[in-house]
């Protein structure tokens, strides 16, 4: 009788994991960049980890999401895939993604499990680039916003050692403001005063995914981050801010527990040099399935 209360109790809790990697949440962060000024608002729509290996959103439900936010610029922060035979699935979803056209484009960097498809992640890239993506390898480019020049710095994978990061900045304006992408956290411990970031953005972590023992995460050989309970949202690490998404798509197993599906609205601007900075706030919205899933 005990071992069949404690199956019941498990199957219970696998049916409301896989049921809740259906449940996205949109949050939106404001962050205000506080010793330039003159820039913003900008808009920009942050996508990670979409796994399509193990995607329960779909792409019309996400693009629909997307069309509401009016994202000045998309940028999406790695793990796409694991598998070749899935690159036509995962372009043809971001199809529908790129349709939502921001003011200045799409921009796209890569995560380990997009490197696990070895030499035919060229063939990814080329694909992307096809459906007007910008994606960025260690390098950079400049957009000439209103009010200031804003610089995207793409920097790869840095948990299977692709992240160069002083080739990231080769080309990189002092003046202006500097975005980051880079799919691991970890990252930000590798950078220094010689590699400006206003706001860093990147995913990597899932936010634990399946959060069923808690500190967990402390263990499992995320790097240096999550030992520090840094695995998701905003913090201010050496210096730098850093917005860890919890991610589209799952890895290993559908299922999230004490976890959501997450796509990020980031409001960014800055502020006066002799205005002290408002705090940053973050606010989140449940978005209902428009469709019923992928």
């Amino acid at each position: 009788m005990v071992w069949l209360i404690v199956g019941g109790l498990i199957l219970l809790m696998l049916v409301y994991s896989y049921f809740n990697t259906f449940r996205m949440v949109l949050r939106e962060v404001e962050h205000t960049i506080p010793h330039k000024s003159g820039f913003g608002p900008l808009r920009i729509l942050q996508l990670s980890d979409l796994h399509m290996e193990r995607q329960s959103i779909s792409p019309q439900r996400l693009r629909n999401l997307a069309l509401a936010t009016k994202p000045d610029l998309i940028v999406l922060t790695g793990d796409y895939l694991d598998r070749y035979h899935n690159i036509e699935k995962c372009v043809e979803y971001l199809k529908r993604v790129v349709t939502v056209n921001p003011k200045y484009g799409t921009y796209v960097v890569f995560g380990n499990h997009d490197h696990y498809l070895g030499e035919r992640i060229c063939e990814l890239q080329a694909a992307l680039e096809k459906i007007g993506c910008r994606v960025l390898c260690n390098e950079s480019e400049t957009i000439e916003t209103e009010g200031a020049p804003l610089t995207v710095i793409g920097i790869d994978d840095h948990c299977l050692g692709k992240s160069d990061i002083p080739k990231s900045y080769q080309n990189v304006p002092s003046e202006g403001i500097h975005l980051v992408l880079a799919h691991d956290p970890n990252t930000i411990l590798a950078m220094n005063e010689s590699h400006p970031a206003d706001y860093i953005l990147s995913g990597h972590f899932h936010g634990g995914q399946f959060n069923l023992i808690p500190y967990l995460h402390r263990v499992m050989g995320f790097g240096e981050l999550p030992k520090h309970d840094i695995l998701k949202g905003m913090h201010r690490v050496n210096g730098k801010t850093i917005y860890i998404s919890e991610g589209l798509g799952q890895s290993g197993l559908n299922v999230r527990l004490r976890s959501r599906p997450e796509i990020t609205l980031h409001t960014l601007r800055t502020g006066r040099p002799d205005v002290a900075p408002a705090a940053a706030k973050t606010s989140e919205t449940f978005a209902p399935a428009l469709d019923g899933g992928y």
